[in-house]
């Protein structure tokens, strides 16, 4: 009777240490998910950071730099965008250009004319009609 009681003192304060020890170390996983071949949804982790690491990252001086980019891409470029919007030949080729501009000047340093030449890029895709 005795070593069960131990056995589960033990064991409670093995598992309150451990919780204790990994408190600040909390970590935010970004993924998403998608349907396999099966016909089963699955989630896939991409990524997974601390709190301390999310939030240097949102206030990284080119962090719009590169949230334009992706926004960019998700909407125009992946084949879900293009299926989503009714781009014209000149709409998504001026797209393009304005995205590759300001990929180019943000990585020259210049983030506020990057980013400028990426919200142009964006403002034609808000005022795409949608199939």
């Amino acid at each position: 009777m005795i070593k069960k009681i131990l056995i589960i003192i033990s064991f409670l304060a093995i598992c309150t240490g451990a919780s204790f020890a990994n408190t600040d170390e909390k970590k935010i996983c970004t993924g998403f998910g998608k349907w396999t071949e099966d016909g089963e949804y699955k989630v896939i982790r991409s990524k997974c950071i601390t709190q301390k690491e999310y939030q240097a990252s949102l206030n990284a001086p080119d962090y719009l730099c590169k949230y334009y980019q992706k926004s960019i891409w998700k909407e125009s470029e992946r084949a879900y965008g293009k299926k989503q919007y009714k781009y014209t030949d000149s709409s998504l080729a001026k797209i393009n250009v304005l995205k590759a501009e300001g990929k180019t000047l943000c990585e020259a340093g210049k983030l506020k004319e990057g980013e400028a030449k990426l919200v142009e890029a964006i403002k034609i895709i808000s005022h795409t009609r949608m199939n």
